[in-house]
């Protein structure tokens, strides 16, 4: 379950008043569906990737990098930052495992994806946010 944050609280925690999310939601899903790696189709099996994702100021992902460990569980910490440009990190928790197909599906799909940007002061502004994506089951 997804914990929202006040703003006053997101602020003081990554800089920015809005962070980046998908604009259409349902795309979103539809990508990650369309990416599900083979190995997770029609199983009973799930697995989820830690991601960070570099979003610029007009919404498209430019940069996305896996930050699980293929060989292990992935960290159990998702953690939302700011650019480098005044904002401290946050933390929270979330439990799950990875696998090293995942990393690439997880591009994949967030590569089709339009995000809304980051707003720092009303304006927008790149922003590199840690996100997972659930595959599977």
């Amino acid at each position: 379950m997804c914990q929202q944050l006040t703003p006053e609280a997101l602020r003081a925690m990554s800089g920015v008043s809005r962070i980046p999310r998908p604009v259409d939601e349902s795309a979103f899903l539809s990508a990650v569906k369309r990416h599900t790696p083979a190995v997770l189709r029609g199983r009973r099996r799930a697995g989820f990737v830690l991601l960070d994702v570099v979003v610029d100021a007009n919404g498209e992902v430019r940069d996305v990098t896996a930050v699980s460990s293929p060989s292990g569980p992935a960290p159990e910490a998702v953690r939302v930052r700011g650019d480098g440009s005044g904002g401290e990190a946050g933390e929270r928790l979330m439990a799950g495992s990875s696998d090293p197909v995942l990393g690439p599906a997880a591009e994949a799909a967030l590569r089709e994806v339009k995000f809304t940007p980051a707003v720092r002061d009303g304006v927008a502004v790149p922003f590199t946010l840690r996100m997972s994506i659930r595959f599977g089951a």
